[in-house]
């Protein structure tokens, strides 16, 4: 069976392949008794919604979120997006599946951004953080998983290499920072930069999927982290004290609020800085991708976003007219509010 990749489909087209489930639920039929399966399916290509309107329930049971059907249907036109009319569907057998069909990749240069996290290593002056940095990029296995991991579930760099990618953006504002600003301690940030979300190795898992895990779920890549690097710390005896807990509280604090996931809010110039440059990477990349879905979609502005309670202008210059009402919505033709810095830091 060749593979149809969602971005190929197109309204009209039949479809003969398979897509990972992302989602699942029976939603009741508005004009009648009974329900409709609805579904979003995805690749390594993004995400499309599929609806199944006849036998929803028996279909339901045949597979789950995370597994990967292979189904046959036709791809219709709703509201001016795609979405799938779902006819027939198989659940593959896990042998039958390569993941990396199904997740998508970071476009940046791996081996590149490895090279840049050596070379930032490679330049940390402070003997003691050296020593730490090192107990953890010259561990091949850590590295491995360090290179594959997504940097989130969704909001932001929720792709296979996505954390790598994330970690080098914030590693890069840190250094220009730090050239302006020349009184912070340039290595204790460097070395948060590079070690400030390595907890998401634990707090997430994938496959076929992005998902939580139960450590994840319950205790969260924040303090995850700083029991990573505990765990390391332990082996280097000798470690200044005070040098560890400036550390900690570096990497404790990054999310900013306690309402944002962080169990201590920033309290050195550093850890300001770590904060404040983790939030813009993750936030800059939530506004390109909403401003780039509606640009795709020929709208000037998203639809309302939720998370940051405002409309996203998409940039789209070739586009003319005035806003329409469904555009403004209820709450205003800008529909701008303060949306604060915790929705982008999961």
């Amino acid at each position: 069976m060749a593979k149809s990749y969602v971005t190929d489909l197109k309204p009209g087209d039949t479809v003969d392949s398979s897509f990972a489930v992302r989602s699942k639920s029976l939603q009741p039929f508005r004009n009648k008794l009974g329900s409709y399966l609805a579904l979003t399916l995805a690749d390594k290509t993004g995400e499309i919604p599929a609806r199944a309107w006849d036998e929803a329930e028996k279909l339901a049971e045949r597979f789950e979120v995370g597994e990967v059907i292979r189904l046959r249907g036709r791809v219709d036109e709703y509201q001016g997006a795609a979405q799938i009319i779902v006819q027939r569907v198989k659940k593959l057998d896990p042998d039958e599946v390569d993941a990396l069909d199904y997740l998508p990749s970071t476009p940046k240069d791996v081996e590149a951004l490895l090279a840049r996290v050596r070379e930032a290593v490679a330049s940390v002056r402070n003997e003691h953080l050296a020593a730490l940095l090192r107990a953890f990029f010259d561990d091949a296995e850590f590295v491995r998983r360090f290179a594959e991991g997504p940097g989130a579930k969704s909001l932001h760099h929720a792709y296979l290499g996505g954390l790598l990618e994330h970690v080098v953006s914030v590693l890069e504002m840190c250094e220009m920072v730090c050239r302006l600003h020349p009184q912070l301690d340039r290595d204790l940030l460097v070395t948060a930069a590079l070690l400030h979300d390595v907890g998401k190795l634990e707090e997430l898992h994938f496959d076929t999927t992005i998902d939580y895990t139960d450590t994840g779920r319950l205790v969260g890549h924040v303090i995850l982290t700083d029991r990573m690097v505990s765990q390391r710390l332990a082996q280097l005896p000798g470690f200044p004290v005070e040098l560890r807990e400036v550390l900690a509280h570096t990497l404790l604090s990054h999310h900013g609020a306690r309402e944002w996931g962080a169990p201590i809010v920033p309290m050195t110039p550093e850890a300001i800085t770590l904060h404040y440059l983790d939030n813009l990477d993750a936030k800059i990349w939530q506004f390109s991708q909403i401003a780039g879905q509606a640009a795709a979609a020929g709208r000037r502005w998203s639809e309302w976003q939720r998370l940051l309670e405002r409309y996203v202008y998409s940039g789209a210059w070739g586009l003319e007219g005035p806003v329409s009402s469904e555009e403004a919505g209820e709450e205003g033709q800008s529909g701008l509010a303060d949306a604060g810095s915790g929705p982008g830091l999961e």
